[in-house]
């Protein structure tokens, strides 16, 4: 009998979590559809320490000066963990992509990450381009930012970026200082010109001697022989259905350029650089893999117009570096402009950025920046000067470099710092 007692009881407490429990993510569900109408709210998967998550498409402001207008639907993915840890906000540069962040997940922190408007899944049919500006991208981080502190009243707040997310992360905390307890860009230039031609000194400096001349001598190598390297890409464009308005040659002479970049922004690897003795189609082969010619091409094209008509107007890009290398070229100058919206507005704003580049220097507080040696984009990084700021560059690190890439002390130094500014003790 008793044991029957024990089983009923056990069942009936088993009920009563599953029902608490199915409670909870309904009162969180309904609670993001109150606080944004109109919103679509769906549940997806999720890992520890995460207890649900859900995709959010909410009706965002097309132009926040006059909310009365069209909307446009911004997705956003919430992982939560409890109400009263503190909330880990991405101001994603570009396109959502759902994998781990290092920093939630090791401080079991509330997840926000949010598409960049006018990107991936986040972009009208038509892109109103008068409206793709950094400040109104501010002003939707921001109105989430107020709408979830009605959900999680309790704890603080840590905003990250990596690279153009680091951008915008670092804009974000110019225009809304107390919007975040903590800011941890990754891997974030500010760059100050459509020209700046950092970058490129870092690249002609960066690594062994010798391991430059290599790219140069691919670089040249590949240039001395276009007509047959032309050859090899159009069948590997054609075998991938890819068209070129610029035409193949320059496109190919812009993945030439761009290699050095790509080269110790993603790999640094000198050994994988081919000799002359390796053939014209493997070294193709090669530089497709480090600096794709796909890059150039019509189908890439359409992806990346808000990318470049942010950074021709606000945001600052390079040039390519041609010295040296101008004999077996088609054109004398190669800006990244050509892969810009045409017939719109591109004037370049030259303060903007400066003014983002001042604040972090000499205003910011709280801010982690994290950065790779290997990395050109290092050479337009922030040196901040402020008291409760830190800096950290794996020597060896490119593009890719994050807290968990640094060395253990370093991790420890980071990971304790975020925990008091947390109020994680």
């Amino acid at each position: 009998m008793k044991t029957k007692i024990l089983t009923l009881a056990l069942i009936s407490l088993i009920l009563v979590q599953c029902h608490s429990t199915q409670q909870v993510q309904a009162d969180l569900k309904n609670r993001i559809i109150e606080l944004f109408p109109g919103a679509t709210v769906e549940a997806i998967a999720f890992e520890e320490p995460y207890t649900e998550a859900y995709q959010v498409i909410i009706p965002q402001y097309l132009d926040h000066n006059n909310p009365e207008l069209e909307t446009f639907g911004q997705y956003i993915y919430l992982y939560h963990v409890d109400y009263e840890a503190p909330i880990h906000l991405e101001t994603g540069g570009y396109d959502a992509y759902l994998a781990e962040r290092e920093i939630s997940k090791n401080l079991g922190l509330n997840l926000i990450l949010v598409e960049y408007r006018f990107y991936g899944d986040s972009r009208p049919e038509e892109i109103p381009w008068e409206y793709l500006t950094n400040d109104q991208a501010i002003e939707d981080y921001h109105r989430l930012n107020q709408t979830f502190r009605k959900v999680y009243k309790a704890g603080k707040w840590l905003t990250s970026g990596i690279s153009k997310g680091g951008e915008t992360a670092m804009i974000y905390k110019s225009k809304y200082p107390k919007d975040a307890d903590v800011v941890v860009p990754y891997v974030a230039p500010i760059i100050l010109d459509t020209a700046d031609m950092r970058p490129w000194e870092h690249v002609n400096r960066v690594g062994p001697p010798e391991c430059r001349q290599k790219i140069k001598n691919l670089q040249k190598r590949l240039l001395q022989n276009k007509e047959e390297v032309l050859g090899q890409m159009m069948k590997k464009t054609n075998e991938d259905s890819l068209t070129f308005e610029m035409g193949h040659e320059v496109a190919l002479e812009y993945a030439i350029l761009e290699y050095p970049f790509s080269f110790w922004q993603w790999d640094g690897d000198c050994r994988q650089i081919p000799n002359e003795d390796v053939s014209l189609d493997s070294a193709f082969n090669y530089l497709n893999g480090v600096s794709g010619v796909s890059n150039f091409s019509d189908q890439s094209y359409e992806g990346g117009l808000p990318s470049y008509y942010q950074h021709m107007r606000e945001l600052g890009y390079y040039v390519m570096d041609t010295v040296g290398l101008s004999s077996w070229l088609s054109q004398g100058r190669y800006s990244h402009r050509i892969l810009a919206p045409k017939g719109v507005d591109l004037t370049y704003n030259g303060q903007y950025m400066s003014a983002v580049k001042d604040y972090a220097e000499n205003q910011s507080e709280q801010m982690i920046w994290i950065y790779g040696g290997l990395d050109p984009w290092g050479a337009c990084a922030v040196n901040p000067k402020g008291k409760s700021t830190m800096k950290f560059v794996k020597p060896d690190g490119t593009h890719r470099t994050r807290i968990k890439d640094l060395d253990s002390l370093q991790q420890q130094q980071i990971y304790d710092s975020l925990k008091v500014w947390l109020g994680l003790y």
